[in-house]
């Protein structure tokens, strides 16, 4: 992902159905100059469960360019970082292998939550 592409990752909104969530808007981490926000982050702006960003991100990965439009931070890889962030309390405490998500990736795993959610023609703003 190249900082001049990058864009706000809130910009997508959140999850369809959970605009009222009251979980306060997230501020995005900044990675490479490149604004993204955690899976933690997403459950919680969105009101859901842990475990929620992250099976909405598996099932639209395919469609995501690594770099591009996620980052994957594995274990071992920015320790530092890491432990900043789990002592932020903005990526779980349980974290192994830290997901830092894109706009693009933000948008994917909101239209895979409207897919499992909603019909294709039910009008809503998907």
């Amino acid at each position: 992902m190249i900082a001049s592409d990058a864009w706000d990752p809130r910009a997508p909104g959140r999850f369809h159905g959970c605009e009222d969530a009251g979980g306060a808007e997230p501020e995005p981490v900044v990675y490479r100059d490149v604004p993204v926000l955690t899976l933690r982050q997403v459950d919680e702006w969105n009101g859901q469960p842990k475990g929620t960003a992250f099976r909405m991100f598996r099932a639209r990965e395919g469609e995501l360019e690594e770099g591009r439009d996620f980052f994957l931070i594995r274990r071992g890889e920015e320790p530092e970082l890491a432990e900043q962030w789990r002592a932020a309390g903005t990526i779980y405490p349980s974290t192994v292998h830290v997901v830092l998500l894109g706009t693009r990736a933000v948008e994917r795993m909101r239209a895979e939550w409207h897919a499992r959610t909603h019909s294709p023609d039910c009008g809503c703003p998907g």
